[in-house]
């Protein structure tokens, strides 16, 4: 039986509990009550996920998401709340922690899933997210991820949900954000079951 460990932001909450059961008996599946918000936050944190959640266990796979926090736009800016580049050196840091902390570790990096714009619950007033910003941040992030050496000549696999949450009816959106329905969280969190599934022994 292998270990998983799922971070991400509140679309993995929204699975989270739906993986562990679907892969109950191939997988111990483990995940912070923490919403793993930006990109900041998840690399500031994972040392301690690691001590609170795994508990002394070693994740044999790590399935990570972020971005839906990284390209907030607040209503007072032009710029997205993480520009690119900090977005693309921050993910990349992530997984260099991962792999500093669990050498083996197989990573799987989840594309951010699109909004109904506005996408920011406040209203148009405080902020937005905009699906050009989140297609523009994934494009780049896949691309790196493709491209990029790491020294243990490891490569990061990509779970491109973005594309399965744009394949979902108007009926799978709980809000503007997130996909809190029976038939989003299924899918979504096929998709997670499907990209873990080669590495369960």
């Amino acid at each position: 039986m292998i270990n998983v460990l799922l971070l991400g932001d509140s679309i993995r909450q929204n699975y989270d509990d739906y993986v562990r059961q679907k892969l109950k008996g191939r997988a111990m599946v483990f995940f912070p009550n923490d919403n793993c918000r930006f990109t900041q936050f998840t690399l500031r944190y994972l040392h301690d996920w690691y001590r609170v959640v795994l508990d002394g266990a070693i994740p044999d796979v790590v399935h990570f998401n972020n971005g839906l926090w990284d390209v907030l736009r607040l209503s007072n800016e032009s710029n997205t709340f993480n520009d690119l580049d900090t977005y693309l050196n921050l993910l990349s840091r992530i997984v260099e922690r991962v792999w500093f902390l669990s050498p083996n570790t197989e990573i799987i990096f989840a594309t951010t899933t699109p909004v109904k714009e506005p996408g920011f619950t406040p209203g148009m007033d405080f902020g937005c997210r905009c699906n050009s910003d989140i297609e523009y941040f994934n494009q780049a992030a896949v691309k790196m991820f493709f491209e990029k050496k790491y020294r243990n000549d490891k490569q990061v696999l990509i779970n491109d949900l973005y594309q399965v949450a744009l394949s979902l009816p108007e009926s799978a959106h709980s809000d503007d954000v997130h996909y809190d329905t029976e038939i989003g969280t299924v899918a979504l969190g096929d998709a997670v079951v499907r990209a873990i599934y080669p590495f369960v022994k």
